[in-house]
């Protein structure tokens, strides 16, 4: 009686991958061609062709191979295979027990996965990962003697329980694979991860192998947030440092190479948080200087490394690569000035978002991870998130949080807002690197961003592959895929169909509407007094959604997200 391996589940407990018994039917051709004559071998054959519908030739051709066993066909239950077989061709059958995996594979979950191969090893996913914990630990068997029968139960594989949500991969999924049509993209891929835990919700891709873990790109812009902590980190800039753009800049003295913002704009006298609302090139550059005649570059090199760059975040899935970040030996004399764009050095996706990730988690550099509990011994066991270290001091985060808010508010990123959400990010546009340079037609749209601001729950990564559509900016392609991911994940209705539910003993729920339903809905309950805080939508209301109304006069109060440009 063979072992089960382990189940597989979802946050929610939905089953992703189990194992179930089942009896398998095997043509023993060795003792058939050694025992039977040519005439009974002709009839087993007609047999089972016409009963396991089998093309006659396929079975005629064993009988010249070398094979000694043929799978006949498998079956849930022993009584429906058994059916199947008379007596003339029963004696030439063995049947056995044993297993097979199903899995829920759909909106990308199989990259995650992961399945076996037909000798049922693990090749790839949370089941190479995890097949310690998974995999069946000892086969049962029935013990016959003289005396009588004696069952040993197998003792199966433990469960596996992962952060991985159906409904937001659904979303996440369905939404990039729209994004990736209508900008005409090579590909795209999205992780959705718990700010605070570092666990991912949702991780979807639009590739045949796993890009976002096994394959690599050169972050862009979206490395700037990283680059000016570090530099106020060190002290090497510092809050009223001033930076001077005129729309491009040679780093280096007599060497040839001019860096450019976006064409050509020239953005003036800049704070450093002007620099990342406006993502000035211009400005980077000066600050890798200054960082470069602070730290010299063995020391930026070892920054970078601390912050997760060139080297695995550790998350729990097999073959992620490290990345590249070239040694300081390596360098040239533009590398440093290269690597604080975004160029010159290559990431994973999860080394981008947990960098990234740690303005939301509070300075901490947390390791991804796709499994939150385990099941041993019939109860299951919590896997504690994991914090590698704390990056930068919550002065620094303080600092830079407001400057991530602004990209979206008024920068780069306003395509990026989600109405009655403050949201806050980085965008990044990135040319691709080809074998003589960087290209100056394709590129990499990126947008990393975080919600709700004022008190981080998640942390987003879009990224679109080489848009062909017209538009290629981060902020006008990734953008508006993040936000749209979460509206729907805050407001999965659809406005024009909402339904709000009114009785009047009792008080709807108001949160993600607007004023205007606010004030109809007083109406209907003939409220005479709300006192409305803020604009926007609704965030928070007294009484709370489900309570009963106070004695008359009644009473209404909601507060609304307050939009950023009041």
């Amino acid at each position: 009686m063979p072992a089960l391996r382990g189940s597989i589940y979802d946050a929610k407990g939905r089953l992703l991958a189990s194992d179930s018994l089942i009896y398998e039917a095997w043509l023993d051709l060795g003792y058939l061609k050694e025992t039977a004559s040519e005439r009974e071998i002709s009839e087993v054959l007609s047999s089972l062709s016409e009963n396991f519908d089998i093309p006659p030739e396929k079975l005629s051709s064993l009988l010249d191979s070398s094979e000694r066993f043929f799978l006949v066909e498998k079956s849930p239950t022993l009584k429906e295979l058994s059916r199947k077989f008379n007596q003339r061709t029963r004696k030439f059958i063995s049947i056995e027990i044993s297993t097979e995996r199903h899995y829920f594979g759909e909106f990308g979950l199989d990259k995650i996965i992961g399945k076996l191969d037909s000798g049922k090893s693990p090749i790839n996913g949370i089941e190479k990962k995890y097949d310690h914990v998974l995999k069946g630990k000892k086969d049962g068997y029935i013990l016959r003697t003289f005396y009588g029968s004696e069952k040993f139960s197998p003792v199966n594989g433990n469960d596996v329980f992962l952060s991985i949500d159906i409904d937001v991969q659904k979303l996440v999924y369905q939404e990039l694979k729209e994004a990736v049509r209508k900008n005409k993209a090579d590909g795209g891929l999205v992780i959705l991860m718990e700010a605070k835990t570092g666990r991912i919700i949702a991780y979807a891709q639009t590739y045949q192998w796993d890009r976002g873990l096994l394959g690599i790109f050169e972050p862009g812009s979206t490395v700037k947030p990283i680059i000016y902590g570090l530099a106020l980190s060190t002290e090497s800039i510092t809050e009223e440092s001033t930076f001077l753009c005129e729309g491009k800049i040679q780093p280096v003295e007599g060497l040839d190479i001019i860096i450019r913002d976006t064409e050509g704009e020239k953005h003036g006298i800049e704070t450093f948080k002007d620099a990342i609302r406006n993502s000035c090139n211009v400005a980077t550059v000066q600050v890798a200087q200054r960082l470069l005649d602070n730290l010299g570059k063995y020391e930026i090199y070892n920054k970078l490394l601390e912050a997760g760059f060139g080297r695995p975040t550790g998350i729990d899935l097999p073959g992620e690569t490290k990345g590249i970040l070239p040694k300081p030996n390596k360098w040239s004399l533009i590398s440093p000035y290269q690597f604080a764009i975004g160029q010159g050095i290559a990431v994973n996706a999860f080394q981008l978002i947990r960098a990234l990730n740690v303005y939301p988690s509070g300075g901490y550099l947390l390791v991804p991870s796709f499994v939150k509990a385990l099941g041993e011994e019939h109860e299951i066991v919590k896997i504690e998130p994991k914090i590698e270290k704390s990056l930068f001091p919550p002065y620094i985060v303080e600092m830079i949080r407001p400057v991530l808010e602004s990209v979206v508010a008024s920068g780069t990123g306003i395509r990026a807002q989600v109405e009655g959400i403050k949201v806050a990010g980085k965008t990044g546009t990135a040319q691709r690197a080809t074998s003589e340079g960087y290209s100056s037609t394709e590129f990499n749209s990126l947008f990393w961003g975080y919600f709700p601001a004022d008190d981080p729950k998640y942390s987003l990564l879009v990224l679109i592959e080489n848009p062909k559509a017209g538009e290629y900016y981060g902020g006008t392609v990734a953008g508006p895929v993040f936000s749209s991911i979460v509206k729907k994940l805050y407001f999965p209705d659809n406005e024009k169909n909402k339904i709000v539910p009114i009785y009047p003993w009792k008080m709807p729920n108001l949160l993600g509407y607007t004023l205007h339903d606010v004030m109809e809905i007083s109406r209907l309950f003939g409220i005479s007094k709300v006192e409305v805080h803020g604009t926007g939508k609704v965030v928070s209301q007294i009484p709370a959604p489900g309570e009963k109304f106070i004695d008359p006069p009644y009473k209404m109060e909601v507060w609304l997200s307050v939009r950023e440009s009041e």
